[in-house]
C-alpha cells in the first residue's frame, strides 16, 4: 500500500503531480546543490526534527515506508517538460483494519522542503488532491491531522481544504527559543453515507457542517483539476 498512485494538477502556471518516488530521488530530500532540503532549520522547525538527515537516513525511510501496510505516500514533483524534480511528500497513515462499525480514519503529513515552492498555493492543492482521493477511493470517513501554531500557512492551506479546528495541545513544542502550541485539525467526508455515519443520530454542530461545505468545494475543485491517471 506504500506508494499512491499519479495524481496531476496545474497550480499557479506550475504542473504538479503527487507520484510514487524512487530509492534514487530520495537525495532531493539533502540536495546540498538545491538548498539543503530537510538539513534546513527553516525547513524543519515545525516538524519536531531536532537533527538533520543524510542520506542514509532517507533510504531508512524509504525501505520502512515502501513495505508499510498502514500508509500512501506520495512525492510532490514539479513537472517542466521532460524534468521532473521532487520538492516534498505527503502521505496519508494509519490505515489499519476497518474500526468497529465500518468507520476507516486516517491520519495526514507533508512536507514541502523547497522553500522557493511555499506561497505559491501548492500545499492547498495538495491538500485537496489528497483529501479527494482518501474519501473517493479510500472511503475514509475521517482524517486527522496537526500543525505547530506558529506554521500559519500549514494552518491556512488546512483550513481552505475543509480541515476544521479541533483543539490545542499546550507548550508541546520548543523551537527558536519559544515553547509553540500544536493544532489538532479534522476533515470528515461530506459524502452523505459517511457523513450520517460519522454523527449517527445528532445534529452536528455548526462549525462542523461550515467546514463540510468546504470540503465539498476542495472536492468540487480536485474533481475538475485532477488528473488521477
Amino acid at each position: 500500500m506504500a506508494f499512491g498512485p499519479i495524481m496531476r494538477f496545474t497550480i499557479d502556471n506550475l504542473t504538479i503531480e503527487l507520484a510514487p518516488m524512487t530509492r534514487e530521488s530520495m537525495s532531493e530530500f539533502v540536495n546540498i546543490d538545491h538548498g539543503g532540503g530537510m538539513q534546513r532549520h527553516s525547513v524543519t522547525r515545525f516538524l519536531g526534527k531536532r537533527s538533520a538527515p543524510v542520506l542514509e537516513d532517507e533510504y531508512e525511510w524509504f525501505e520502512k515506508d515502501r513495505t508499510s501496510k498502514d500508509r500512501i505516500i506520495w512525492g510532490i514533483w514539479l513537472i517542466e517538460e521532460t524534468k521532473r524534480t521532487l520538492i516534498g511528500a505527503t502521505s496519508l497513515y494509519g490505515l489499519g483494519e476497518k474500526d468497529a462499525g465500518y468507520i476507516r480514519q486516517a491520519s495526514s503529513a507533508s512536507v514541502i522542503f523547497r522553500p522557493e515552492y511555499w506561497g505559491k498555493g501548492i500545499g492547498s492543492a495538495m491538500h485537496k488532491a489528497r483529501t479527494w482521493y482518501a474519501f473517493q477511493q479510500l472511503g475514509i470517513h475521517c482524517i486527522r491531522t496537526s500543525t505547530v501554531k506558529g506554521n500559519r500557512g500549514s494552518s491556512k492551506a488546512l483550513s481552505r481544504s475543509g480541515y476544521l479546528y479541533t483543539h490545542t495541545e499546550r507548550n508541546n513544542h520548543f523551537v527558536d527559543g519559544e515553547l509553540h502550541h500544536t493544532r489538532h485539525f479534522e476533515c470528515l467526508n461530506p459524502n452523505d453515507i459517511f457523513w450520517n455515519q460519522w454523527w449517527h443520530n445528532e445534529e452536528a454542530p455548526s462549525n462542523a457542517v461550515e467546514a463540510r461545505q468546504l470540503t465539498r468545494e476542495a472536492m468540487s475543485w480536485a474533481e475538475r483539476n485532477v488528473t488521477l491517471t
